[in-house]
């Protein structure tokens, strides 16, 4: 019998793991994301529509609709174990709806984008100290659109110019203990 040396050993366990991570997944789906698998196609035009006005496009950067956030959102929300950020989203995006409704009588995505605005400047308005469903979905989209923009591509390359593990050249700007 033949003894197998380390990097044999290495090279065998990661082709067989990749030949089952490849048997896993459905043929045309490897390398694809898949918008909608929490959302449904409404609720995902909201998300996309409220978290590109958070962080819009601009001059230096893509917005949260080139970064994908919509789709970033609606993956975790997918994948949640816990119950209560799905429900918390679902009533969040029915607030939504209603707000828009009550200011300009139409849903959310049939307003105009001035209408739309209006209805995320109603929903900001109370940040600080939250009263309503939407005021409180406000500081939630917030926050994951945030999260997900700047852990994105767009965010941290094109947004924070990151140019990676490159050596710093100037005056150092940390501590100095001295």
């Amino acid at each position: 019998m033949k003894k197998l040396t380390r990097r044999e050993m290495l090279q065998a366990t990661a082709a067989g793991a990749a030949g089952a991570a490849a048997m896993a997944l459905p043929l045309g789906k490897i390398a694809t994301v898949q918008a909608g698998k929490f959302f449904t196609p409404a609720e995902f035009a909201v998300v996309d529509a409220l978290s590109d006005m958070i962080i819009p496009t601009d001059a230096q950067s893509g917005g949260a609709r080139a970064a994908g956030v919509a789709a970033y959102i609606d993956a975790r929300l997918a994948e949640s174990c816990e119950p209560e950020p799905p429900a918390r989203w679902r009533a969040g995006l029915t607030a939504v709806e209603d707000l828009s409704r009550e200011l300009h009588g139409k849903a959310f995505m049939e307003s105009t984008p001035e209408q739309r605005l209006a209805t995320l400047t109603r929903m900001a308005a109370a940040e600080a100290e939250p009263k309503t469903p939407a005021e409180k979905f406000f500081g939630e989209i917030k926050g994951s659109t945030i999260r997900a923009y700047y852990t994105s591509k767009v965010g941290i390359r094109d947004d924070q110019q990151y140019k990676g593990n490159v050596y710093q050249t100037g005056e150092f700007a940390g501590y100095d203990p001295a």
